[in-house]
């Protein structure tokens, strides 16, 4: 079993996880899809539960404790198969509460190897949740693209707290659609995330995922800022063996500079503030490698027009350090991975990019209006 992997494919109802699976199983020797909803009503009717208003009804320790044994039950199949692919949920909607909960046991107990988010545009899970109601296939509710949207991303972000706590593999895989056809997907498709993680511990874990909290002041969030730009430090030199006197820093206006100032508190090394790639390489030490901080990469176009503006004469590595990583950078990215390293605490699945309230800058600087 050692050389055997179970791996769980998430997003919310309508993203196509179930097809995926069987996608992923595709020309894979000893390799199984399994439907687990299928699984989940057979050991809960086994149980003495027969519908779904029953299983939420019961309290969500006792929950968590029956989702816990049945997760169990997959070592069998993970036994037995090279491959193991169960389509699954991070959260569901609990019919008595109408809130979200978690759907995904909380002792992993080295039975799943990783998770799998299956990117899918909402408006195709709104079209897939139409046709299932149309077809009578399957009954959902429908919602609108909003909602649609912060469903993915809390999906999302319970995914990647999983998969951290756990220490598993945290991938995600483009559900791309062309020709009014989804493609089919393939194990090469996966895009793992875990090299690019700067290892935190809880503290600075917390103060990450605590920043992105709205009501957060901006003296309050620029504090939370310089001290993760001070606790990111220890973590990122030993990750990459880089020590400060051996490193020059890059800040990105705006919204990097309070990280920067943090990394920097205790830096005696040069600091350069600037976005213009002719500026840069003026000041630039050729002889010392480049970090770069900024708070969060949306599209990486700023990043991308500084890297392409530094010179190929410069032979030192560059390494690029950030708060949050959005997923539709990565294509960008693994087209800098030549010429730069990149490092950050976490990722999103955001679809639009922040803005008023939700941007960065503007809630660092109290520019809200």
């Amino acid at each position: 079993m050692d050389n055997n992997y179970l791996f769980y494919i998430v997003g919310i109802a309508g993203s196509g996880k179930t097809a995926v699976c069987k996608d992923l199983v595709k020309g894979i020797d000893n390799s199984q899809a399994i439907q687990t909803s299928s699984r989940f009503k057979i050991f809960f009717k086994d149980r003495g539960f027969h519908s779904l208003k029953e299983i939420d009804s019961i309290p969500l320790k006792d929950r968590d404790i029956l989702i816990n044994k049945l997760h169990r039950t997959f070592v069998n199949d993970k036994r037995n198969n090279t491959f193991t692919f169960l389509d699954g949920h991070m959260l569901v909607l609990n019919s008595k509460t109408n809130k979200l909960i978690n759907s995904m046991p909380s002792e992993n107990r080295g039975i799943s190897d990783g998770i799998i988010f299956l990117n899918t545009p909402t408006r195709l899970i709104a079209e897939n949740i139409k046709m299932d109601n149309r077809t009578c296939k399957r009954r959902r509710d429908e919602v609108n693209i909003d909602r649609l949207n912060k469903r993915t991303e809390a999906e999302f972000q319970a995914a990647e707290d999983y998969c951290y706590k756990n220490n598993i593999e945290f991938g995600v895989l483009n559900n791309i659609f062309e020709n009014d056809n989804f493609l089919s997907l393939g194990l090469d498709d996966v895009r793992y995330l875990n090299n690019y993680y700067v290892k935190a511990d809880s503290k600075l874990r917390t103060l990450y995922k605590d920043q992105f909290d709205p009501k957060l002041s901006p003296s309050e969030l620029r504090k939370y800022h310089f001290k993760i730009g001070e606790l990111i430090v220890d973590p990122l030199i030993q990750k990459t063996g880089l020590t400060p006197e051996r490193y020059q820093v890059l800040s990105i206006p705006r919204s990097g500079n309070i990280i920067a100032n943090g990394f920097c508190n205790e830096f005696n090394g040069m600091i350069l503030m600037c976005k213009e790639p002719s500026e840069i390489v003026k000041e630039l030490d050729p002889n010392k490698p480049l970090i770069i901080i900024d708070s969060v990469i949306d599209t990486c176009s700023t990043v991308k027009k500084i890297i392409n503006g530094i010179p190929s004469s410069f032979s030192k590595p560059i390494h690029m350090v950030c708060m949050a990583i959005n997923i539709k950078a990565l294509t960008v990215i693994e087209s800098l991975e030549s010429k730069v390293t990149f490092h950050c605490l976490g990722f999103s699945n955001k679809v639009k990019r922040p803005e008023g309230k939700s941007d960065m800058g503007a809630r660092l600087y109290g520019t809200l209006n």
